[in-house]
């Protein structure tokens, strides 16, 4: 009886022993998840046929969670861009280039590479450079059509009335106008002296005294005959 009871606190020490050393084991079969190759990716980046400046950064994410980051250079390439394992459960990748979102998706799998192009939208990622010099002027187009008269605007205000100028000269005599309404009659004026007696005067004169000759003579020859 008492072999036994040794034999058997033996194989239970045995056994204890074992437990550690097979999870161990266990664990050793099982590769961590912390130690998985990660996935790499590798390009250019894009925008309306202009490479991204460089110094710009591509990230990538998945979900919410940042798994990964590298540095544009210049004409645009990067990388190579690894990306751990996420650990938040999200596995589909999607990369942003600077603040905005590019059309990349895809699923993580460790020790994947790949080589693609990124699009970005170039205004987004571009910071405002300092305004540059003006240029020269350039030369003046030539003239163009004159354009159509425009309304009439509004009558402005009556000026200041100018100094007199100088008297020009006396036109041509104008027609006569018609005659004019007769005026009133004016006051009866003063008799006249005699006037020189005219022509008929004297032949007057001169009939009367033929005629008192003639008279006379008459009367003479009457009386003779009487």
């Amino acid at each position: 009886m008492k072999r036994i009871g040794a034999m058997a606190a033996v194989a239970l020490m045995a056994l204890l022993l074992a437990l550690p050393l097979g999870a161990a084991m266990a664990q050793g079969d099982q590769p961590s998840s912390g130690n998985l190759p990660p996935a790499t990716l590798f390009g250019t980046v894009m925008s309306d046929g202009l490479p991204v400046p460089a110094g710009t950064m591509v990230v990538a994410m998945a979900g919410d969670e940042k798994i990964g980051s590298a540095t544009v250079m210049e004409g645009g390439t990067f990388g190579p861009l690894e990306m751990m394992q996420p650990t938040g459960g999200e596995m589909m990748v999607t990369i942003m280039v600077g603040e905005r979102m590019t059309d990349y998706s895809g699923e993580w799998m460790s020790g994947d590479l790949q080589n693609t192009m990124l699009a970005a939208d170039l205004e987004a990622v571009m910071e405002p450079g300092a305004d540059g010099k003006d240029g020269l002027p350039g030369s003046p187009g030539a003239r163009g059509a004159d354009g159509k008269d425009g309304a009439a605007g509004p009558a402005g205000p009556a000026g200041p009335a100018g100094p007199q100028g100088p008297q020009g000269s006396q036109g041509p005599e104008g027609p006569a106008g018609p005659a004019g309404a007769a005026g009133p009659s004016g006051p009866q004026g003063q008799v006249g002296g005699p006037g020189p007696a005219g022509p008929w005067g004297i032949i007057a004169l001169i009939v009367a005294i033929v005629a008192a000759i003639i008279s006379i003579a008459a009367i003479i020859m009457g009386r003779r005959t009487a």
